[in-house]
């Protein structure tokens, strides 16, 4: 598959490293291409605005706070799925927003013939890498509304090596960032082992 990621960091590279070993084709979306130091010979790199050209499926992996404005600028992005994985995360490490709305709901108000799915935002950048705890399969909640997409992101995340559990509509978007606080308090606050992730026995 053809896959574009917004965000250059850590995230979006952990994340494009792992699909590449599985043959998918990655294209970064960076915001300024003549100046972008951080270029991996693997990887394809174009301007944000232009990311969703050959792409079937994006990945949103910058900070939640900067969304809006991520999205705001992308050509070609209607019937594409669009991964957001990120956290309204602000001063304090407090939400910004969460259980009246939530940051997928509203980049899916930008971009809405887009397919929003919400999910890889509930572990750190550890079980990105590996997303197994006592050779156990981490959960990965995933919340959208259009089901071929939530399937077709379901795939691709048991690709990667998690157990993926389609909890609902986008709107369980909502719920789902502010439940990634309760590991990012115990793990980045309290200093607890970041070898850490939910099981949900079924």
């Amino acid at each position: 598959m053809k896959i574009g990621i917004i965000g250059n960091g850590q995230i979006g590279n952990v994340i494009a490293n792992r699909l590449v070993t599985y043959n998918h084709e990655i294209t970064f979306g960076v915001r300024n291409l003549e100046s972008n130091q951080k270029v991996n010979p693997i990887f394809n790199y174009v301007e944000t605005k232009d990311i969703a050209i050959n792409n079937e499926l994006i990945i949103l992996a910058v900070p939640g706070n900067a969304v809006d404005s991520a999205v705001k600028n992308i050509i070609e992005i209607d019937g594409k799925i669009v991964i957001d994985l990120t956290n309204p995360i602000g001063e304090g490490l407090k939400l910004t927003r969460g259980t009246t709305t939530s940051n997928a709901e509203e980049i899916q108000k930008i971009i809405p013939k887009a397919k929003v799915v919400k999910t890889l935002n509930t572990v750190g950048l550890e079980k990105m890498i590996d997303p197994t705890v006592n050779e156990e399969k981490i959960t990965m909640l995933i919340a959208g509304d259009h089901d071929d997409a939530n399937l077709k992101v379901s795939n691709l995340i048991a690709e990667i090596g998690f157990d993926p559990l389609i909890v609902g509509k986008l709107y369980f978007s909502r719920y789902l960032e502010p439940f990634a606080m309760i590991r990012i308090e115990m793990v980045r606050v309290q200093g607890m082992n970041p070898n850490t992730g939910i099981k949900w026995m079924r």
